[in-house]
């Protein structure tokens, strides 16, 4: 007698007498008596098995019954080989984080210096039941999501448009400010709208979906202002205009049914919604949201390319532009939440928009027109879904996806990543930078993004985690030209931010500051307080707080405090090295001004200075070493720096257009 039910009893829920056959099968002659193999005991097993196994990532996943059966013997020497490359690659493995008594999952490699096995420093980074925290980022009062998912009956967003000089402004200011940088719509459709809404006897006849769509372009033109233009060019506070379009937008999306939207301009909306807020949202609400807007734009098909879909030049090209903002959204949310987006590496064939500008292309187009050579409106953004779509097709020796945090993977060797980032540089430079005219704004835009992202990828393979996630396991050459490359991108990123041609477009980069890169070159000033190119590297200091004044309000990111702490460590041993070598006439050397004030800021908030610190921390900060620091990683944590050492979330960095090295 068997030990379980028949499968046909099984699956109809009745009581099986468990012989063979058995008398329900008997019965039914259409049923085929058959007992499952396995015991309930050893399927439990096996479920557990695979629980586990997901656990530690599909890298570790186990084979079935019957590969482990029957392995073929083509295999036997991959299986070895992945088994080696596990133990090798023990930093790629997903987090389970507590933050708040809730629980994280984090995937993406940037996180993984949270690791015990990475820092010694665990004990910090810990709660008392074993899971390491979330490090906070940031305090923000502005929060996401407040009003989208419920409209407020008794708000009459028809009523709440602004007055039409102040609507006119706020569409000049998109289309000098945030068109340029995040085309998603064609020029024709724009004007359409924007003759409604500044329509001197206000807007009228509107869908909830084209409100969503005007407060959206009002919200993010509110962004791209910084808080005098707010106030100078509509008189308002930069703050009471984002508050005021963000909960409008929110409403319109809440009326246009945001939970399954299944049109173009919704989705639009959307992009511009939360580009406007990525900012200011909680990285769990932005990655929820995230998710929704995918789903959206997959129930409308954009993931499929427009010709196979039978569809007309120019609803293809609308729905390319869409598709791949989205993705490039995706990917920056992904970044900053932790986790790697599982829509980037799906198999879905949207094409690459087409290099051409708008008035290239008309709506009775039964042809799609041709490509340009060179530079268009369109090359901003489409330089970066040309790296996303490259990326995209990147696979090991045996035709498996490498993903987006390859510069990270310790499978390859330093040759192949370069390898790879030339191939990236070449296409580059072939396809847009060769074509640049430093005269012409989004061709000076497209230039140093590009070649700083190129910066960028080459840190990464240099990058501690790509090895064996110590900095001071590497060699001093090592250090040496990882140190090179991170002053290189920070020079960028002091360049992009101190054009002032390219003001209207720092928004676009300015939140996504290089900080991977900063922490670097403070750890070696701090340990190479005597190294020629010393003068050098706070020079850039002095100028990277110049460029980014944000840097200096210590109170809405704990990553400043900590790079302050740092920085006064390292000036330490710089200032005692240049007192031992000072000549009796010579004046003692000057910290630098910039050093000073955000050390006074920092006294001002949350005690965290140097001197407010534990003796032991304090003395460590002061032990000042001609062998230099045993362990940098211990160094930081004992100046509470571990929890920032791996804040840069660039392992995918160019997504966000920033100037990372």
């Amino acid at each position: 007698m068997q030990t379980q039910a028949c499968q046909p009893c099984a699956k109809r829920k009745v009581r099986c007498d468990r012989e063979e056959p058995c008398a329900n099968c008997k019965r039914r002659k259409q049923d085929h008596c058959v007992y499952p193999e396995v015991s309930p005991t050893e399927r439990i097993k096996q479920l557990e098995s695979l629980v586990s196994s997901l656990q530690r990532g599909p890298e570790h996943s186990a084979p079935s019954n019957r590969e482990q059966a029957e392995p073929k013997p083509s295999s036997i020497s991959s299986l070895e080989q992945k088994d080696t490359s596990n133990q090798t690659q023990k930093n790629t493995s997903p987090l389970l984080l507590r933050e708040n008594g809730q629980s994280t999952y984090l995937e993406s490699s940037t996180w993984h210096s949270w690791d015990s096995k990475v820092f010694d420093s665990s004990a910090a980074l810990q709660t008392n039941d074993g899971y390491p925290t979330v490090p906070e980022l940031a305090n923000t009062d502005i929060r996401a999501l407040q009003s989208i998912l419920c409209r407020n009956p008794y708000i009459d967003i028809t009523q709440r448009h602004p007055l039409p000089q102040i609507a006119s402004a706020l569409w000049d200011i998109f289309y000098q400010r945030v068109h340029p940088v995040c085309r998603i719509s064609f020029n024709r459709e724009l004007e359409r709208i924007r003759c409604t809404a500044v329509d001197p006897s206000g807007p009228s006849g509107l869908t909830f979906q084209e409100h969503a769509f005007i407060f959206s372009v009002y919200l993010i033109s509110v962004v791209s202002l910084s808080e005098d233009e707010c106030s100078m060019l509509l008189e308002q506070s930069r703050l009471d205009l984002y508050s005021e379009f963000q909960m409008l937008c929110e409403q319109a999306l809440a009326g246009s049914n945001f939970l399954g939207a299944a049109d173009l301009i919704t989705i639009q909306a959307s992009i511009m919604y939360i580009f406007a807020g990525i900012e200011r949202m909680n990285t769990k609400s932005l990655w929820s949201l995230m998710g929704i807007v995918v789903r959206n734009a997959e129930r409308c098909g954009l993931h499929r390319d427009g010709i196979l879909l039978g569809l007309p030049p120019y609803e293809t090209e609308r729905r390319r532009r869409v598709w791949w903002e989205l993705q490039h959204l995706d990917m920056a949310s992904g970044v900053r939440s932790g986790s790697m987006s599982l829509s980037l590496q799906a198999p879905w064939d949207a094409r690459l928009p087409l290099n051409i500008e708008d008035d290239d292309i008309e709506p009775s187009m039964r042809e799609a027109p041709e490509e340009r050579e060179g530079l268009t409106s369109m090359s901003q953004c489409l330089w970066t879904y040309w790296v996303l779509d490259l990326q995209r097709s990147f696979c090991h020796a045996d035709g498996t996806k490498l993903g987006f945090s390859w510069p990270a993977d310790k499978s390859l060797s330093a040759v192949e990543k370069n390898t790879l980032i030339d191939r990236l540089e070449t296409g580059l430079n072939k396809r847009y930078v060769q074509f640049c005219d430093p005269i012409r704004l989004l061709h000076l835009l497209v230039q140093m993004l590009a070649r700083a992202f190129i910066c960028g990828m080459r840190r990464l393979t240099l990058h501690p985690l790509a090895y064996n996630g110590k900095i001071s396991d590497l060699s001093e050459g090592h250090r040496n030209r990882l140190l090179d490359v991170c002053i290189q991108g920070l020079e960028y990123d002091v360049a992009l931010h101190s054009n002032l041609s390219l003001k209207h477009f720092r928004w676009r980069f300015q939140g996504y500051f290089q900080w991977s890169a900063l922490v670097y070159v403070l750890i070696e000033a701090r340990r190479q307080f005597d190294m020629p190119k010393a003068g050098r590297v706070w020079a850039l200091l002095s100028d990277i707080y110049a460029a980014n004044p944000g840097l200096s309000d210590l109170s809405d990111d704990r990553r400043k405090s900590y790079a302050v702490e740092l920085m006064t460590a390292a000036w330490r041993a710089r200032e005692s090295f240049l007192l031992e070598r000072r000549l009796g006439s010579q004046s003692p050397p000057q910290k630098p001004i910039f050093l000073s004030h955000l050390e006074g800021s920092l006294s001002l908030g949350e005690p965290r200075t140097i001197e407010s610190m534990p003796n032991k921390k304090l003395e460590l900060a002061e032990d000042i070493s001609s062998q230099g620091l045993p362990e940098e990683t211990n160094a930081l944590s004992q100046l509470d720096l571990a929890t920032i050492a791996d804040f840069d979330f660039d392992a995918i960095d160019w997504s966000f257009w920033e100037s990372y090295s």
